[in-house]
């Protein structure tokens, strides 16, 4: 019983982890898209999860909240932060705080504070 209820375990531990890893990619796919949007450059071509949170949807269906930071520049010398928000696989929040003042990208609109 000990051993089945382990492998059941580290089973969810596996698909845990491919399932993050799958989301990770998104993430890194959409931020691309926003920075070329931007004309911004993704530094290190990569994202890295800061949070991992349990939310209610619109439809208080629970999902997964996950939160990516990044750095981009824009001209390839100076590093800026970011971070972008998914709720499952839909884009809720993006900001990058740029030299000029943080531009927020929330549904689909973007908000500049310069």
């Amino acid at each position: 019983m000990n051993a089945l209820l382990f492998l059941m375990l580290l089973a969810l531990i596996v698909w845990f982890w491919q399932e993050n890893l799958r989301y990770r990619e998104y993430a890194i796919q959409q931020c691309r898209k926003k920075c070329r949007e931007m004309n911004l450059q993704l530094l290190d071509q990569t994202v890295a999860m800061t949070s991992l949170k349990i939310r209610k949807d619109h439809n208080n269906k629970f999902r997964v909240q996950r939160k990516y930071g990044f750095e981009v520049s824009m001209d390839g010398a100076n590093r800026f932060g970011g971070y972008i928000v998914m709720l499952d696989q839909v884009i809720i929040h993006a900001e990058f705080d740029l030299p000029d003042g943080p531009v927020i990208l929330q549904n689909n609109k973007q908000i500049s504070y310069h």
